[in-house]
């Protein structure tokens, strides 16, 4: 008993020891400057992401680009009931990102895309709250994966 309880306590030693923790905010990370911001599409969507990018901007930084995001948003019905009536809808992001680095005029394309399913409530303003979240749960995906193309391309 006691010998497993040593055991386990040195696992538990290694696995916390060997953490490589760093702060998603700090300078170290932020290896670029967006100095031009191009967006088109959804305004609030647009706007959302766009604040949440210039977050990981460094003025500082060597690496000056503008980044062209073009967004579409659509919303069709996943799932009708026996009455015909609407119970489940699918909201998808479609994020076509271009990077261009103003240093050099070298261009980085991708197209980011992000679907969600939520479902009708009894009460309208129950669908209103399901539909924010599933948006605000796109949004924080497009922006994690433009980050996530950001970090490896700018490390």
């Amino acid at each position: 008993m006691i010998k497993s309880n040593i055991l386990i306590f040195f696992v538990i030693i290694l696995f916390t020891s060997s953490c490589s923790y760093q702060k998603m905010n700090s300078a170290d990370q932020k290896k670029f400057h967006v100095q031009e911001f191009e967006v088109t599409g959804e305004l609030k969507e647009t706007f959302i992401i766009q604040k949440k990018i210039q977050r990981f901007s460094n003025e500082n930084s060597q690496n000056k680009i503008k980044i062209v995001i073009d967004l579409k948003k659509d919303k069709s019905i996943k799932e009708k009931n026996i009455q015909n009536k609407v119970t489940k809808y699918n909201l998808s992001l479609l994020a076509n990102v271009k990077i261009i680095e103003l240093n050099s005029n070298k261009e980085i394309k991708r197209s980011f895309s992000a679907n969600e399913i939520y479902s009708v409530e009894d009460s309208y303003s129950n669908t209103v709250s399901n539909s924010k979240k599933a948006n605000n749960s796109l949004i924080d995906r497009i922006v994690n994966d433009i980050l996530d193309q950001l970090r490896i391309y700018y490390n």
